[in-house]
């Protein structure tokens, strides 16, 4: 793989770090599962094995419903968002699913279901076939939901931004799936998950390091370079390790552009990348002295430019632990 040149996901700006997250999960599903594991050069352990981090559950693929709630919910649900469709199987619907997007491909198991295109190629006359019984949007879908409405069909908008949007979407889905109680359980579990990772993470590190995470590959300079921002959920579970976002220095908005003379003077100490591939030692290489020519920086000095996940983890769903775990164990190093 060769670093790319000049990557700029300018479809963030419409509110979608997800959608730049999941544009290209199709190819990390066809290349294979193996980059799931977490990254490399971290185990459960420290170095020093003081420090055990604990596992969170994944409810996408094992989901736990509510006594009682088995036989409710819609017979046929279109999810036309990966996060979206993540908390449907997470309610333990993901039998009901009629429809989704291209970007949906978790859990594997939903491979199957028709894909009725994306937010900005919807085939509207192929959900009107499917008749679903519940078509599941976000807040970013624009003028998608207008065109459900003049075609009768029922839809739910749910927020995907903040850490605390999550458990907003879980409620909100639950109530409209006739889940209720299911999504009540299933937020608690997350937030305790979420809480034991947090306490773990105190024993992690000495000091908090100022961290800037790229929304997908560090791209060769002089890219400008697209991160996550305060509001975002990443910054929220960044700040759940215990360390700073390097972009709030800067930045207003969830996710934001800074060119290279602005990254330079942030000088992050760690970069925490979403690649679509995972990069080879050689690709890394390649980068260190791509930056390293562009201006000094910590993190390329000192060679802290870390693989989180392939760009489906920039999706703020019910895997949202899982993620905390993720960025935990790529940052366990740096104590």
């Amino acid at each position: 793989m060769k670093v790319k040149r000049g990557v700029r996901p300018r479809h963030l700006v419409a509110g979608v770090c997800v959608l730049v997250a999941l544009t290209s999960l199709t190819l990390r599903i066809r290349a294979g599962l193996a980059r799931d594991a977490l990254p490399a050069a971290i185990g459960a352990k420290t170095p020093a094995g003081s420090w055990t981090l604990p596992e969170p559950r994944d409810y996408v693929l094992y989901p736990e419903v509510a006594p009682g709630e088995e036989a409710h919910g819609p017979e046929r649900i279109i999810a036309l968002a990966p996060s979206v469709t993540e908390t449907v199987c997470a309610l333990g619907l993901k039998d009901r699913l009629a429809g989704r997007t291209q970007f949906c491909q978790y859990p594997p198991i939903i491979t199957s279901v028709p894909v009725v295109g994306g937010i900005m190629d919807t085939n509207l006359e192929m959900i009107r076939a499917l008749e679903p019984n519940l078509v599941l949007t976000t807040f970013n879908s624009g003028g998608l939901n207008p065109k459900l409405e003049a075609l009768g069909l029922r839809h739910v908008s749910v927020p995907h931004e903040s850490l605390e949007d999550v458990f907003v979407a879980i409620e909100r889905a639950g109530r409209f799936c006739d889940r209720p109680a299911t999504a009540r359980q299933l937020a608690a579990a997350i937030r305790a998950d979420l809480e034991r990772l947090q306490r773990a993470a105190r024993a992690l590190h000495d000091r908090p390091l100022r961290v800037l995470i790229v929304l997908g590959e560090l791209p060769v300079p002089p890219a400008t370079v697209w991160v996550a921002g305060p509001g975002s959920f990443l910054d929220d579970l960044l700040r759940m390790t215990g360390h700073r976002n390097a972009a709030a220095d800067i930045l207003q908005t969830a996710h934001g552009e800074i060119p290279l003379e602005r990254l330079v003077v942030l000088d992050p100490e760690v970069i925490l990348t979403f690649p679509t591939v995972m990069p080879t030692p050689e690709d890394m290489n390649e980068l260190y002295g791509s930056w390293s020519r562009a201006g000094a920086m910590q993190a390329i000095q000192q060679r802290r430019v870390r693989a989180v996940g392939g760009p489906e983890w920039l999706s703020a769903g019910p895997r949202i632990a899982v993620g905390l775990h993720r960025l935990l164990s790529a940052l366990a190093e740096y104590r």
